[in-house]
């Protein structure tokens, strides 16, 4: 029998790449040579890290996944110092679900490519807390001039964790990373010829909140001030112009109550009383689509597939939904954010 799985398709999202690196990678800031060669003077092929005599940091780490994608870097304020591909000996990558994202299995036998960057010291902290669900481990690589090094990787702290298909985005976001820097091409027609994915869903197949009010809007100041910094006050977000309202935390005997406690405490910090289609559009980058400078270059199609994707997250599996639609968000004109 044929293999009917899906594969990448990566084509389609080509030109909004290319221009999306264009915006971002134009306004980089890059470093000179000199500053370079000092930093690397002090280089140790057997440790991870690079200490400079005044006490400064740096870290080598190789991205596996999204972080190999310059513009992914960007989204999130990560400049590296250098970057070049690499070979990782010793480990496969694998997808897990239920997110398809990528994780390390060690494998005596196997190697795989990636892309090594040099961080300094607060960008690897920060990546240290984005990475949540990942610890930090020691991995050997050999670069393609046949150089060895001991770098940084990321692998999921969690065990048993079922391999599973990763999104054709996701797949799309690593392969243009590899390409863009130069990871042999051999490795990335193998990714995109070998590696099933779950296929992207066209924008007719995007699926919206049920049961929103058809007749019911909130004004900005009313979204602002459920931001969560009040107890007496629900925390509410806004996604696609249309408002959700936080159900409140299980009962602390909940198995879902550290996991839910977790999630409130991110997106009462990153989101509460806001819009937050263009944060998740840099923290859920779609190569598909041109990066968004600032609110209002969202397209109504991009603002569409964040919903979705929102929607998906909070629905799968037929899991408890801690949010309720409870209206629309109403513009300064009188007019709303989402007709939908």
């Amino acid at each position: 029998m044929a293999d009917s799985l899906h594969r990448l398709n990566s084509s389609s999202s080509d030109p909004n790449f290319k221009l999306s690196c264009d915006i971002l990678l134009s306004k980089a800031v890059r470093h000179d040579q000199s500053s370079i060669d000092s930093i690397l003077a002090h280089d140790n092929p057997e440790e991870p890290t690079i200490v400079l005599p005044d006490g400064q940091i740096y870290f080598w780490y190789l991205a596996i996944g999204s972080m190999n994608n310059p513009v992914s870097l960007h989204l999130r304020d990560l400049h590296p110092i250098i970057s070049y591909p690499a070979r990782c000996l010793k480990y496969r990558i694998v997808f897990r679900a239920p997110g398809g994202m990528a994780d390390l299995e060690p494998l005596e036998e196997a190697e795989f490519d990636g892309v090594v960057h040099l961080l300094n010291e607060e960008q690897m902290t920060r990546l240290d807390k984005m990475e949540m669900v990942y610890k930090r481990i020691r991995v050997p690589v050999i670069d393609y001039q046949n150089k060895s090094h001991i770098v940084y990787a990321y692998k999921m702290d969690i065990t048993q964790a079922p391999e599973g298909l990763p999104t054709e985005r996701y797949l799309d976001i690593i392969v243009k990373g590899c390409e863009h820097y130069g990871v042999r091409p051999d490795y990335v027609n193998r990714l995109r010829q070998e590696q099933p994915v779950i296929p992207r869903k066209q924008p007719h197949m995007y699926q919206s909140f049920p049961d929103l009010p058809s007749d019911v809007y909130y004004t900005p100041e009313e979204l602002a001030r459920h931001n969560g910094n009040d107890p007496e006050l629900p925390l509410w977000i806004c996604v696609n112009g249309k408002i959700l309202e936080y159900a409140g935390l299980p009962s602390s005997e909940d198995p879902d109550y550290e996991s839910q406690k977790r999630f409130y405490s991110f997106v009462q910090t990153q989101f509460g009383g806001r819009e937050i289609d263009y944060g998740l559009s840099k923290a859920l980058y779609e190569p598909y689509y041109k990066v968004p400078l600032h609110e209002n270059d969202l397209s109504d199609e991009h603002r569409a597939m964040i919903e979705d994707h929102y929607f998906t997250m909070q629905f799968r599996n037929n899991q408890k939904n801690y949010w309720k639609p409870i209206g629309r968000l109403r513009r300064s004109d009188n007019t709303a954010n989402s007709s939908s």
